[in-house]
């Protein structure tokens, strides 16, 4: 019990600890390759143009304000998007559990939290491609038990592939992204 207790705590530590990396200048975005939601192959080269947001979840999260709530102002991130922007926002949203995460259960966690589909890439794969991209952001997951302790991070990334910012964890907002959106796209 102390054993399993202690092993907790050190994963939770190691995830707070990840979570302090945030990146404030722009930088490439690596290569991803995967397998979408509707099992099509998946090449993030393929959003260059586009605004994206990328987020780290798993569909079985037992956490509400882990994975449920990064859906949650990822969704209210697109809406608010659509009324600030012409350019479409795509999000991009990889598992952190590839082995437990269909393309199926994804597109019905999709679903489930009100994404738009349409703008959206919820992205699965061979587990140590999409461990080493999250790793590119300091974001990490590994199974505990029966589940998978991780961290969080959302990174809004513009049409070059180039990384804008980082917001850690879930501690912040959709008005709070838009308004750094607008920053970014002031910019010449």
């Amino acid at each position: 019990m102390i054993m399993r207790f202690s092993s907790i705590i050190l994963n939770t530590l190691v995830a707070y600890w990840l979570s302090f990396s945030v990146s404030l200048a722009a930088a490439p975005i690596p290569t991803l390759e995967g397998t979408d939601q509707n099992g099509a192959p998946f090449k993030l080269e393929s959003l260059r143009g586009k605004h994206i947001l990328i987020s780290f979840v798993f569909t079985s999260c037992p956490m509400p304000k882990m994975c449920p709530l990064t859906m949650r102002l990822n969704r209210q991130t697109q809406e608010l998007w659509k009324k600030n922007f012409k350019e479409a926002l795509h999000l991009l949203i990889v598992t952190l559990d590839p082995e437990g995460d269909t393309p199926e259960l994804l597109k019905k966690f999709g679903q489930k939290h009100g994404i738009d589909l349409k703008q959206a890439s919820l992205v699965t794969g061979n587990p140590q491609v999409l461990s080493d991209f999250g790793s590119a952001f300091n974001v990490a997951g590994w199974p505990s038990g029966n589940t998978t302790v991780h961290n969080l991070k959302t990174i809004l990334v513009s049409p070059a592939l180039e990384e804008l910012q980082q917001y850690k964890e879930n501690e912040w907002s959709a008005e709070q992204l838009i308004k750094d959106a607008r920053g970014f796209l002031k910019k010449p």
